[in-house]
């Protein structure tokens, strides 16, 4: 599926127009539509309150998207009322977007398992392609708008060889052929793996990447920690963008097994899209 139509959830704060620039820079990699978004907490209050609420914060959107309204981007707002978690994953199915943009702070496991955390929750949870990118990351609107403009220049994508990996690879494809620079893809030894085995996994992806007329560079590390080595190899090539297949996980696990998704969310120096 390619990346045509966007969904932004915001909480109409400072910080989220410098998401929002990011948005527009996605231009070049095929996003011509995007969603802005808010959901207004609707328990325990009463139906005036509400509305009232529901029209504050369209008229705050639409003052937060008015200058980015010529970016080439068909974009709209949207405010909706109840949990924000599940609205905002109802509204994407609604609409049927091709992935969900989230601003991201970056909270460790400990953070996220007792306070939570909306944009991961929608990442590691939900069913729908979701890209993030940290605020810390995104620096000045105008870096914003090219950090979004460069996702795919050099861009990584970590395989164990399973479907979700294979999916995630598939994905690089979907770009216009100008926005893919070069795909790197990145395997980690498992303990007792047969580097001529990988090896052979890996040629298969050179050719699909032939297929496609995509520039492919393939990377085997030794065995040890697959998020630390994705990590060390992203710092190594300066990446711009990287994509990881997600395998389903409790909450729990994710903390136990040591989740590299959730890994990347928290430290990864560039955007991070999750395929599941």
């Amino acid at each position: 599926m390619a990346l045509s139509k966007m969904l932004l959830p915001v909480a109409v704060e400072p910080r989220d127009a410098r998401v929002l620039a990011y948005a527009c820079g996605l231009l070049e990699q095929g996003v011509h539509q995007l969603l802005v978004a808010h959901v207004v907490d609707s328990s325990g209050q009463e139906a005036p309150v509400i509305m009232a609420e529901v029209e504050r914060a369209r008229d705050r959107l639409r003052l937060m998207v008015e200058p980015y309204l010529g970016c080439g981007m068909d974009i709209e707002v949207r405010v909706a009322t109840g949990s924000v978690y599940r609205e905002i994953m109802a509204l994407a199915n609604q609409v049927n977007v091709d992935v969900i943009l989230c601003g991201t702070e970056g909270k460790s496991f400990v953070d996220y398992l007792f306070s939570g955390s909306v944009s991961e929750d929608i990442a590691l949870r939900g069913d729908q392609r979701t890209m993030t990118v940290r605020y810390d990351l995104l620096g000045s609107e105008e870096h914003a708008g090219s950090l979004g403009r460069s996702f795919a220049q050099r861009l990584v994508i970590p395989t164990d060889f399973s479907s979700s990996s294979l999916r995630a690879v598939l994905s690089a494809f979907e770009r216009p052929s100008q926005a893919l620079g070069t795909l790197h893809v990145l395997h980690v030894l498992a303990e007792g793996e047969s580097p001529g085995d990988a090896e052979a996994q890996m040629r298969a992806l050179r050719a699909l990447a032939d297929e496609h007329d995509a520039d492919c560079v393939t990377e085997i590390r030794e065995a040890g920690s697959v998020d630390v080595a994705v990590l060390d190899y992203l710092t190594d090539i300066d990446a711009t963008g990287v994509i990881t297949g997600r395998r389903g996980q409790t909450q729990l696990e994710r903390g136990l097994l040591g989740s590299v998704s959730m890994k990347l969310l928290q430290e990864a120096p560039c955007p991070v899209v999750i395929q599941p």
